[in-house]
């Protein structure tokens, strides 16, 4: 979650340096529209505890619905009303962040 945040903030210093304060804002949003839905996931899958391995996994199936479903409100919402949105800076910060995700798997602690 640190790295994908992290990546986000990168990404949207990066645009603000070369594209502006519109198109940072569109890539912070991007970056939101992956690390909201990761908190709502951890929530959510944790919620069982130490549990039976079919409550489980009922649970992980439970949080990528709602991940899902809350990345796609995110992605409309953030179409909808921000009417300065630039849509490369959005998916930059998008991929910036869901690469975090996979980039901290080949990170060993």
């Amino acid at each position: 979650m640190r790295l994908q945040v992290a990546m986000t903030v990168a990404a949207t210093v990066l645009v603000a340096l070369f594209a502006g304060q519109d198109a940072a804002l569109s890539a912070l949003a991007g970056g939101a529209v992956v690390v909201i839905p990761a908190l709502l996931y951890g929530r959510v899958s944790g919620a069982p505890g130490r549990a039976a391995p079919a409550v489980l996994m009922r649970a992980h199936y439970k949080a990528e619905a709602y991940k899902f479903l809350l990345t796609v409100v995110l992605m409309v919402v953030v179409g909808a009303f921000f009417k300065s949105l630039s849509i490369p800076a959005l998916v930059l910060g998008y991929l910036s962040a869901a690469s975090g995700y996979w980039f901290g798997l080949l990170i060993k602690n």
